[in-house]
């Protein structure tokens, strides 16, 4: 079975462990890749897995393990056994993967990727560093300690001997922020950002988890001299870092080259950043005002030469440990987040008076600042910054959700590069006082951002404000995604499921990184927030993630804790009214109240109990995949009859709408609030097509949005599942872009958003934000509802896509999935019309058209491969198809 040139079986690509491009949390692998192939209908029936402990023996195929070719389609989540006997705790191994299709043909070995075993980090001695200077009277500004500067020795390494290096990093102090706490850079260059913020109650014990990060960080190696830089932030008296470089070594060893200790150099970075106690605060945290001082700032302190014999030796922080006897270190689980320079897009300098300048960066930007500024003598800025615009077009730096962006500057003569280190959410940028030349290029986004490639998650249609408004989806997940899902850097960053559910679904139809969704639905887990029904949003978002993987881990591992959420009565008990077969209780429905369309509550409320039957069906599913049939049959029972009783109690047969709620002796609340319809459309409670279609027409409300922005993700939803999505589209597509009104149009010209923000506008919420992702449902109702395109077997086996136009005449996506892109097309020529999919390899596609459509043809690259047909649905394997129909 050897590859010729018309085989056209490509090698494997998209190589993970664990979800992971480069996973360092390793103890039973889980193995990922994506096959290609350009022959239709080819699918994966083996695949061999090779690995070795260094880059050079695999390139040799001097191999440490080798599978033999295993008979198996699967090319996700895969577990293989025989090699984790092998793994040694704490070492590195690389690995290839090659396939064999359907047609006998063997791919080429893909690239090597690589991972780490996890073991226990030795932390000798148990504190990590900081500068010693403490807060002194007499002088200019006071050494409070919450910033610092941290250099390591320079060391000389010859990297010829060197496989990988690996920068292990993690602080403390600074979890009052709610942020990660330090940048990292390796001989000037920036390696990441850290460490991961804590987990409480981790794994459901009383413990919290403290996570560390690993960079790798070879290419950024010198052939020499080396040093670590380190900026950190922290405010409490626990601020340390701890870190160490270990070296892999090509002769089999490992090598730790250095460890934080007190050979290490600090400066208090006090008087650099102007800290004399004030702080720019929400209600939730308070940040260290960054009014720079460059008289005191150390330019180009990352430097391998900087000259740092001014600075004071590091000391360990000794007034508490590293890693308490209540709190458990552990790798992190998801992608670094990075330091990201944003330059898409030039900066627009508009000067408003002598020496007033008001800098547009033309996006949001989550993180912090990059400045090069050139001065002719010491002078004083004020600068401020923020994510609107004031009605005289001025910045608004008191954020209408509460931190206040208002910080001085002093500038030396000559140049003044630096960069700040607090997260901001800001778009726009004023300063005040600047004698000099301000240039596009004087002030750059530095943002904070996991890694996200723009090209797995593209959108274009014949409607200009839908494909606005995926973009906005787009560029909110890519700027939001950080150490964990949040409602918004700006005020609380907290995660919240309500949150989960929409931030998630939107992930997974723009990035192929799955990681920080399980993530995030672990930390939720163990920590959730006061809204009831959130608590079932994290249910169904376990089950998104195994959907979309095809890996039970997460399943098999918090099953007991997900069986918990149901049980929302008094002291963790079930709420379940056996007489009545009703939920009691009530969730969150929407926020702010005043958006709840007069909602009325009871003691069975219709929106809670919507939601307790939609999830009670997936938890009879998890049940299912995780072996235990007594809860499948217990979960699958609940749902049909609180399904059945909200029918008859709740439903108003005449309207064709829910009522709110039920009371105590069983009369109804006969307020029928949008909310209440919407939610039952949204998790299927209803008898069949005719009262899907009246409930339909109330909740889509006369093309006119009701609720607030994260509201409409379950009335869209609803919406296009029960076939109308030309209301839903209606909706979208709204042109009424009046200052408050209720559409997308309104919020991209009056907002300015190019993140979704919290509310439709200041008006519905006063203390709004404009980074909050739970408004980004349009991304995912583009991918999941228009286009149609979801996971029916676990991992994309199988795929559905059901493009539901409606008056549109183009439209095209490309979205990522388990098993590679998925592109699909539709274009609409007279009175035919064309939908072209691309299938991966290893995958298969269910087409449903329309009722009552006749396929004309389907073409797989110019071969017919389907006559014409009555049937409105059929399943394609991979490849390239152009279905006709009418």
């Amino acid at each position: 079975m050897v590859n010729s040139v018309g085989d056209r079986l490509l090698q494997p690509t998209h190589l993970n462990v664990n979800l992971l491009e480069f996973a360092y949390n390793v103890t039973h692998p889980r193995f990922s890749w994506w096959d290609h192939s350009n022959r239709s209908g080819s699918f994966q029936t083996a695949y061999e897995i090779v690995a070795s402990k260094r880059l050079y023996q695999l390139a040799n195929r001097d191999y440490l393990f080798s599978s033999g070719w295993i008979e198996s389609a699967q090319n996700s989540a895969v577990l293989v056994p025989s090699l984790d006997k092998l793994l040694v705790p704490g070492e590195l191994y690389y690995w290839q993967v090659r396939i064999r299709d359907n047609f006998e043909t063997v791919s080429d070995f893909s690239q090597p990727n690589k991972f780490i075993c996890q073991a226990p980090l030795t932390l000798a001695p148990n504190h990590g560093i900081w500068d010693a200077s403490t807060k002194t009277q007499g002088e200019e500004l006071p050494h409070l300690g919450n910033v610092v500067f941290l250099r390591s020795p320079q060391f000389d390494l010859q990297t010829l001997n060197v496989d990988t290096a690996i920068i292990t990093a993690f602080s403390r102090g600074n979890e009052p922020v709610l942020a990660q706490g330090f940048d990292l850079y390796l001989n000037g260059q920036a390696v990441g950002v850290g460490s991961a913020r804590p987990q409480a109650h981790y794994q459901g014990t009383s413990q919290t988890a403290i996570y560390y990060n690993d960079y790798e960080v070879t290419e950024d190696l010198n052939d020499g001299t080396n040093v670590v830089g380190v900026l950190a932030t922290g405010q409490s008296a626990r601020r340390a870092v701890w870190a160490q470089l270990k070296l892999y070594l090509n002769n089999g060893t490992q090598q730790t080259v250095m460890v934080t200790d007190e050979t290490w150099k600090s400066l208090d970075g006090s008087n650099a950043f102007g800290d004399s106690g004030v702080r720019m605060r929400s209600l939730y945290f308070g940040m260290v005002s960054e009014n720079v001082d460059m008289r005191y700032f150390p330019q180009d302190w990352t430097a391998v030469d900087f000259n740092d014999r001014e600075w004071s030796q590091a000391k360990y922080n000794e007034t508490a440990s590293l890693v308490a006897t209540d709190e458990v270190l552990c790798p992190y689980r998801s992608e670094n987040t990075c330091r990201v320079l944003t330059t898409d897009l030039p900066a627009q300098v508009t000067q408003l008076g002598p020496q007033h300048y008001l800098i547009d960066l033309g996006k949001e930007i989550i993180g912090s600042l990059q400045v090069h500024l050139k001065s002719a003598q010491i002078q004083r800025l004020n600068v401020v910054m923020g994510e609107q615009l004031t009605a005289q077009g001025r910045v608004r730096h008191h954020l209408a959700c509460g931190p206040d962006y208002i910080e001085t500057w002093t500038l030396v003569p000559g140049e003044n590069n630096f960069r700040t280190l607090q997260m901001k959410n800001f778009r726009y940028v004023e300063v005040t006082g600047f004698a000099g030349d301000l240039t596009p290029d004087s002030l750059r986004g530095w943002a904070l951002q996991q890694p996200f490639d723009p090209d797995e998650g593209l959108f274009h249609s014949s409607d200009d404000l839908l494909n606005q408004e995926y973009n906005l989806a787009k560029y909110t997940i890519k700027a939001t995604n950080q150490d964990v899902y949040v409602d918004s850097q700006a005020r609380e960053r907290k995660p919240y499921e309500g949150d989960l559910l929409v931030n998630g679904n939107t992930s997974y139809v723009l990035s192929s990184h799955y990681s920080l969704a399980r993530h995030s639905i672990d930390y939720l887990l163990d920590n959730p927030t006061w809204p009831e029904d959130y608590k079932l949003f994290n249910v169904e978002m376990a089950w998104q993630d195994y959907l979309y993987t095809n890996d039970v881990t997460l399943l098999e591992k918090r099953y007991a804790v997900l069986r918990e959420k149901f049980n929302r009565g008094a002291d963790g008990q079930d709420n379940f009214d056996e007489k009545v077969g009703l939920v009691t209780g009530n969730g969150l429905i929407d926020w702010p109240i005043r958006e709840r369309d007069g909602f009325v509550e009871g003691k069975y409320n219709t929106p809670f109990n919507a939601i307790y039957c939609g999830v009670y069906q997936l938890m009879s599913r998890i049940a299912a995949v995780t072996q235990h049939p007594a809860d499948q049959d217990f979960y699958e029972q609940r749902a049909a009859t609180i399904k059945q009783q909200m029918i008859a109690y709740l439903y108003d047969a005449k309207r064709g709408v829910y009522h709110d709620s039920l009371n105590a002796d069983l009369t109804v609340n006969q307020h029928a609030a949008h909310h209440s319809s919407a939610y039952a459309l949204c998790y299927g409670v209803y008898d069949g097509q005719t009262m899907a279609d009246r409930l339909s027409h109330f909740v889509a409300n006369d093309g006119e949005f009701i609720g607030s922005v994260y509201f409409i993700y379950f009335m869209l939803k609803g919406l296009i599942d029960t076939g109308h999505s030309e209301d839903a589209l209606r909706l979208l597509t709204n042109t009424d872009d009046h200052q408050d009104h209720k559409t997308f149009a309104a919020i991209l010209k009056h907002l300015g958003a190019t993140i979704a923000p919290e509310a439709w506008s200041n008006y519905y919420k006063p203390n709004l934000t404009l980074s909050h992702p739970w408004g980004a449902t349009p991304g995912l109702t583009i991918v999941q509802g228009i286009m149609g395109i979801i996971p029916l077997e676990p991992g994309f086996k199988l795929f559905r896509l059901r493009i539901q136009p409606g008056d549109l005449t183009h439209l095209k996506v490309t979205t990522p999935s388990a098993k590679g892109i998925i592109q699909a097309e539709y274009t609409l020529e007279g009175d035919r019309k064309h939908i072209k999919v691309n299938v991966p390899m290893n995958s298969r596609v269910q087409i449903e058209l329309p009722q009552a459509s006749q396929i004309v043809e389907v073409k797989d690259q110019a071969a017919v491969v389907s006559a014409a047909s009555e049937h409105s649905q059929l399943t394609l394997p991979s490849g390239r198809y152009d279905l006709i129909y009418k």
